[in-house]
């Protein structure tokens, strides 16, 4: 059998950055299982244009195809199961990732797309594999966690599996080796040298009303031991400097943490690495025992200045947490890249200049201010149907328009027009960067060096364009 996995393209104002976790973890998972040629093409790493991709598709010979990928490519989704149906009429499609599990139906009711993985895809595509090599018709109503298209173009919807509960055992490292991995490599985001992105876990506690969490609410991690040792094979093959973990919420369990930074201080202290954080879970503890153990930075999402949006959203966070993290971090020697939200329900001039307020008293930009965007399958999605804002009939056509958050997609405000809240937006960035007291730039010198140690002569030496896309997505210089 010939298997053709596809990784669509993203972000494509910003050079590609972050490997395809899910699709690469699948590919080594039917490695493991079946004897078959595999083939990843990653569009997004190469950015094909879209005829030399059609050539591409049109030479593979394949039996089934599998594409991923997160909501923003769900037009690629589409494109890209067209292509591979033009040439390979009988090849059978799944797709999966926020890009079609969130909007299954929809997926399948407007693209080529055979059947969707709605739930994690490690025993989903074994089963469905086995089905397809033993008959050419499987009975796909007896295989969970998948949705499908019959014959007259009804869609099916089956049961969900249980979440895995042992991602140690039940899953694996992605295959690296089928990836462009000096592509990635190269392409540096928050750390120096040649960085890679990780994920060690699945799941958020939280319920934030604009997150979309298709993996429970509960963290569940790969062991310390299991990541100390995909570090240990990715620094022998791959000769890496850094690890970017992009966890949800990487620090979600603080004995697991201290776990971690522990097996690093004795087996990789070499390896410098940056990691996703919350402002009600990480205390003094958590950010000193952190800075000791090389990392370069915690990101958090703050989202608003504004107490009334922070319940709004259901984020669980305070005014005063907040503060104290930005106190912490400070005190650590750690720059502060914070994310904030204009637009959610409720939004007003009050809020926003509560936002702004907090900024200047906190010393702090908006350089990741995002527009609120009702991304599918989050409660702020259901608040955007059910309000009308996105029409029942139209839900295909407004996913197809869905791009980064710093995009403007839609108004979810009461109190401002479309030209009034991006005139808001670009209000807010002007007035916090105005106000803000950066570093001088030998102070600012001096802490990357404390940082990134021998690493940081690679910061001084990157060209201007370089450092300006760290300066913008990671926060590298804003202490």
């Amino acid at each position: 059998m010939n298997i053709l996995l596809v990784n669509p393209p993203i972000r494509l104002r910003d050079k590609p950055r972050h490997i395809p976790h899910g699709l690469a973890i699948i590919a080594n998972i039917i490695r493991k299982h079946f004897k078959c040629t595999i083939k990843l093409i990653d569009w997004n790493a190469h950015r094909y244009s879209e005829d030399k991709f059609f050539y591409i598709i049109k030479d593979i010979p394949c039996d089934l195809a599998m594409i991923g990928g997160l909501i923003p490519t769900y037009k690629y989704l589409i494109k890209i199961s067209d292509i591979i149906k033009e040439n390979h009429p009988k090849c059978k499609i799944i797709a999966g990732g926020s890009a079609a599990m969130s909007v299954p139906d929809t997926l399948l009711t407007n693209s080529s797309v055979d059947i969707v993985c709605t739930g994690e895809g490690e025993i989903t595509v074994v089963k469905l594999i086995e089905a397809f090599q033993q008959e050419k018709k499987p009975d796909l109503y007896k295989i969970n966690n998948i949705a499908f298209k019959e014959m007259d173009g009804s869609i099916v919807i089956n049961e969900k599996e249980a979440l895995i509960a042992d991602l140690d055992t039940e899953s694996t490292l992605p295959a690296y080796d089928l990836l462009p991995m000096d592509i990635y490599l190269s392409n540096t985001v928050v750390g120096l040298g040649r960085d890679i992105d990780f994920i060690t876990g699945r799941g958020c506690p939280f319920n934030c009303s604009f997150c979309y969490q298709p993996w429970g609410r509960k963290s569940r991690k790969h062991s310390p031991e299991f990541v100390k040792n995909a570090i240990e094979y990715l620094i022998k093959d791959y000769n890496i400097d850094f690890v970017s973990f992009q966890d949800d919420l990487f620090i979600a369990d603080k004995n697991w943490f201290l776990k971690f930074c522990e097996l690093r201080n004795k087996h990789f202290s070499k390896i410098y690495w940056s990691c996703t954080g919350r402002v009600n879970i990480c205390d003094e503890k958590i950010i000193s025992t952190a800075r000791k153990s090389g990392c370069t930075l915690i990101s958090y999402g703050f989202e608003s200045g504004s107490p009334k949006m922070l319940k709004s959203m259901k984020k669980m966070a305070s005014l005063g947490q907040m503060e104290k993290v930005i106190h912490l971090n400070r005190k650590y020697g750690f720059p502060i890249p914070v994310s904030f939200i204009l637009g959610m329900p409720g939004e007003d001039k009050e809020s926003c200049n509560e936002t702004i307020a907090f900024c200047k008293k906190n010393n702090l930009t908006l350089d990741s201010l995002m527009f609120a965007t009702p991304y599918p399958g989050t409660e702020l999605f259901d608040f955007a149907v059910q309000t009308g804002r996105i029409k029942m009939d139209e839900i295909h056509n407004f996913i197809m328009k869905l791009r980064d958050a710093r995009d403007f997609i839609i108004n979810l405000t009461d109190t401002f027009s479309n030209e009034e809240l991006q005139q808001k937006y670009q209000e807010m960035i002007s007035i916090a960067k105005e106000s803000y007291k950066p570093l001088s730039l030998q102070e600012k010198k001096k802490r990357i060096k404390s940082l990134y140690g021998h690493l940081s002569e690679k910061f001084f030496n990157m060209p201007p364009e370089d450092i300006e896309h760290q300066a913008k997505h990671g926060a590298i210089g804003m202490f």
